[in-house]
């Protein structure tokens, strides 16, 4: 369908029909939108600072791995993986006794209502992702803004904890709404023995201490990680150094069968990852690596190749005063771009062409961000997530290729459990054949934590 709109730079009463300077227009609109709203947002930022007086929210000690490198107050996650040692000396807020029992019982979570207004038609209401943006050559492209209202990422947990005998327990479960039909979902449920975790919860190499946080649900969309069934041994061998190896379920198999030859994905051995933590008074250094075979069962007669699964994350944080940090995540992988949450669900490991061979999608992604306290109440964060796949030809034409994502906020939270805040966020995304589309987005929030 082709929409009429007039054009006030004529100057007369004529009605353009013609596409190319349709979409001329609507680029330059759109631009000019997004341009505003930056500026906006980066005026509002400067009112605030100048009129509240800094308060160093930080404590030295709080930065220290022996308090917790990342204060409660600067994590997107509420809970955090902690075993052994680190699970007896975390402190249980807000638990009780199960009477009759040597353990403690918390519930927590938070409700979170959303509303945004989206610029350019993109194809997720709820959250922005690279691969909802409309590209040139799609019947989306160019589509009408619109509103939404949703509180499906509103979530809740329960953690139930032992830590007076010899070996310290935990068993933690979460489900949030964000499903198609705003039903429950399981986001984690799994247990702690002494240093080791069995169940599913984030992979060994989602590295959450590399974001920041933003109100887009959708936020790490070049992070490389996700929730899957595990077991996990994480000991902490120093108080700077902390390790982890673990057996990993792989969750999207992403081999696509473009020519379709009669089979199934499958593999043979699962994700083994490896893990280094490096913490120092100020910041903390993430360094892993991982290993997998992807297989494809043609059955008697069909092909049945294999193909490596290989992968390297560098990321972490860094506070720059005590009201200030910068953050990164950097990974590089061989058929490994479903681990990219960007990527995710589009076949992006490996293609199996016409000969019957696995051919290996090398994956890139990049997340870059900061956060800085205006005040007690008042912080902002920002944060930009590039992600790239070297596909082949024979890949789906409109298959993601590259493209990146744009966060910016202000947050206002006069309570520990109540925060509120806006939050511009623009993308961009070029798929395999070379077609190319923008998009943007603002959204506002209030979420109450328990």
């Amino acid at each position: 369908m082709k929409y009429l709109r007039f054009d006030p730079l004529k100057c007369n009463n004529e009605i353009l029909v013609d596409y190319h300077k349709e979409k001329l227009n609507f680029k330059n609109h759109e631009k000019s939108i997004s341009l505003t709203l930056v500026l906006i947002t980066v005026f509002t930022s400067c009112i605030l600072a100048q009129n509240a007086q800094v308060t160093e929210t930080i404590s030295k000690d709080s930065i220290n791995l022996n308090e917790k490198i990342v204060p409660d107050i600067d994590r997107k996650e509420q809970v955090v993986l902690y075993t052994g040692q680190d699970l007896v000396d975390d402190d249980f807020k807000g638990s009780w006794p199960m009477f009759g029992t040597d353990m403690r019982m918390k519930v927590g979570g938070y409700v979170q209502a959303n509303v945004l207004y989206d610029f350019s038609g993109t194809l997720d209401p709820t959250q922005f992702l690279m691969s909802t943006i409309p590209v040139e050559g799609q019947p989306e492209y160019g589509g009408r803004s619109y509103m939404n209202f949703y509180t499906k990422d509103s979530r809740f947990n329960i953690d139930v904890r032992r830590t007076m005998g010899k070996v310290p327990l935990k068993l933690f479960l979460e489900g949030d709404f964000f499903s198609s039909s705003s039903q429950l979902r399981l986001r984690h449920a799994y247990m702690v023995a002494g240093d080791f975790i069995v169940g599913q919860t984030w992979t060994t190499l989602s590295i959450m201490e590399s974001l920041p946080f933003m109100i887009d649900f959708a936020a790490g969309d070049a992070l490389f990680g996700g929730r899957t069934a595990q077991i996990r041994y994480q000991k902490k061998l120093s108080d700077q150094l902390r390790f982890a190896v673990a057996i990993e379920n792989i969750s999207t198999l992403g081999i696509e069968n473009s020519n379709n030859i009669p089979g199934n994905a499958m593999y043979q051995l699962p994700v083994i990852p490896i893990r280094f933590d490096y913490s120092w008074q100020t910041g903390l250094l993430a360094v892993g690596a991982s290993a997998a075979m992807l297989s494809w069962n043609g059955g008697a007669n069909g092909p049945n190749p294999n193909a490596f699964q290989t992968n390297i994350v560098v990321a972490g944080r860094q506070y720059l005063g005590k009201v200030t940090f910068v953050t990164w995540n950097v990974s590089y992988g061989q058929a490994s771009g479903e681990n990219i949450m960007a990527f995710a669900g589009s076949n992006a490991n490996a293609v199996l062409t016409a000969n019957g061979e696995l051919d290996r999608i090398p994956s890139f992604a990049l997340v870059v961000g900061a956060k800085h306290s205006w005040s007690k109440t008042f912080s902002s964060n920002f944060s930009y997530a590039y992600g790239w796949l070297e596909v082949p030809a024979s890949r789906d034409p409109f298959a993601l290729q590259d493209g990146g994502i744009g966060h910016v906020n202000v947050l206002y939270s006069p309570q520990s459990y109540f925060t509120t805040g806006i939050e511009f966020m623009w993308g961009a995304q070029r798929t395999t054949n070379d077609a190319f589309g923008r998009a943007s987005r603002i959204q506002m929030m209030a979420k109450f934590s328990f």
